[in-house]
């Protein structure tokens, strides 16, 4: 399998965000010295949170691509709620539920998944969270 660019393993977990009622975007960018193939700015609801590194070590195993990035993205949200617009826990978990949604995976390298921390059975894959209206 050839290598994801960056913006094609972000693409779930930009799905996720926009799912739950955010905005993302990624800014090309990069730190002074660093390779600008890896690293993007992560924007959300108009909030730039920093940068994203994509590491390309990972970008051949997909799973373990996107959970890095989901949890670094999971991070910068959660660190910044304060300044995005409507910004809540992410990704929202169901009904009353006001923590977010836990990253995991079942095996090194598996496609992750969001899980609620109180009901482990309750998970969607990361690029499939249903959103801020599913149903308990």
């Amino acid at each position: 399998m050839a290598a994801m660019d960056p913006e094609e393993l972000f693409a779930p977990i930009g799905h996720d965000l926009r799912a739950c009622g955010l905005r993302p975007r990624l800014v090309f960018t990069a730190p002074p010295g660093e390779d600008p193939q890896q690293w993007r700015d992560l924007v959300v609801s108009g909030a730039r949170l920093g940068p994203l590194e994509f590491e390309p070590e990972l970008a051949e195993e997909p799973g373990a691509a996107v959970k890095s990035l989901a949890f670094h993205t999971q991070a910068a949200v959660l660190e910044n709620l304060q300044v995005i617009e409507g910004g809540r826990a992410w990704p929202v978990c169901r009904g009353k539920h006001r923590h977010p949604m836990a990253l995991d995976s079942d095996s090194e390298g598996a496609w992750p998944h969001w899980r609620c921390p109180s009901d482990r059975s309750y998970r969607w894959p990361v690029g499939e969270h249903p959103g801020t209206t599913h149903a308990v």
